[in-house]
């Protein structure tokens, strides 16, 4: 549900502009991105063969770059291009793509500026989540999501992770399915990797996304709300609020839409009417089209 908890078969690897084999696909250990977290990667789901939202997957790669101010010399549609000669070379139908970018070994230190950008793009074997799989139990982490002022929030970056992957840890280790974590100012803000939604009253409820990334599964799980007539509201949301929901669901790339059963002390009713209507209208969509969402003359070359 969290993350990626087992490594599929490598289909293909596509590295600094070439398909390379998969065993061959290293970096030096000495990489300024491996020892200060100065690294921004992505996760796009193939669904009957077809990467989905590759083209938002690829701009928001080119964004998060920005925003630390790492220059990619590669445009979201030349990434799009990449994905789409990996998905190709691997040939699965179900599968799991993994576009990274990191800073080079030129220089050691705190200072990464003359290093050379790095990206590659793995794909990897990931089946469907049965539609019987049981629902997430989820415990409520001591570990919280930092301020704005703290970092950079809005990218999705390596740093940012290692917050999620301790508050998983212990989540597992006291038996439960994921952690959810608050914001620095207590209210609730996602699971480890994914983010939430409650349902009281038939209306749906997600918190601003200011401390955490807004997932593109979030989005598109917003719109679809939406075009099934569903009241949606995004706001500030409490333990209390939580407590209170009919329903929890999450979301992320690699799990799509799943239902919570248990969370923060709360058990939740076994219908799901809410939840099962937005997965099923999730499932139709990723299965039935190859989005292009996103501007198709973006560049990731933007100045820092």
């Amino acid at each position: 549900m969290s993350g990626l908890t087992t490594l599929g078969a490598v289909g293909a690897v596509w590295l600094d502009g070439a398909l390379v084999e998969p065993g061959e696909a290293t970096l030096s250990v000495l990489s300024f991105g491996l020892h200060n977290a100065f690294c921004v990667f992505e996760g796009i789901r193939v669904h009957s063969g077809r990467p989905f939202a590759v083209a938002m997957h690829a701009q928001r790669l080119c964004d998060s770059a920005h925003e630390i101010g790492m220059s990619l010399p590669w445009t979201a549609p030349q990434i799009v291009a990449a994905v789409d000669t990996a998905v190709a070379a691997a040939g699965f139908t179900q599968a799991y793509v993994r576009p990274v970018a990191w800073l080079g070994d030129e220089r050691i230190g705190i200072d990464g500026s003359g290093t050379t950008v790095h990206l590659a793009i793995g794909v990897v074997r990931w089946p469907e989540s049965p539609a019987s799989r049981p629902p997430l139990r989820l415990g409520l982490s001591r570990w919280t999501r930092p301020a704005p002022t703290m970092a950079p929030v809005g990218a999705k970056t390596s740093a940012s992770y290692l917050v999620g992957s301790l508050a998983l840890s212990q989540a597992r280790a006291d038996g439960y399915d994921d952690a959810l974590l608050l914001d620095h100012r207590g209210y609730l803000a996602e699971a480890t990797g994914a983010n939430i939604f409650l349902v009281r009253g038939g209306e749906l409820v997600t918190p601003i996304a200011d401390t955490f990334l807004d997932g593109i599964t979030r989005r598109t799980v917003l719109r679809l709300a939406a075009d099934a007539g569903l009241p949606v509201r995004v706001e500030r949301v409490t333990l209390d609020d939580l407590a209170a929901a009919d329903e929890v669901f999450l979301t992320g790339t690699a799990s799509g839409v799943a239902a919570v059963g248990h969370a923060a002390g709360t058990d939740y009713p076994a219908d799901r009417p809410v939840t099962e209507l937005l997965r099923g209208r999730y499932l139709d969509l990723v299965h039935a089209h190859r989005t292009r969402t996103g501007s198709e003359e973006a560049s990731c070359t933007r100045s820092a």
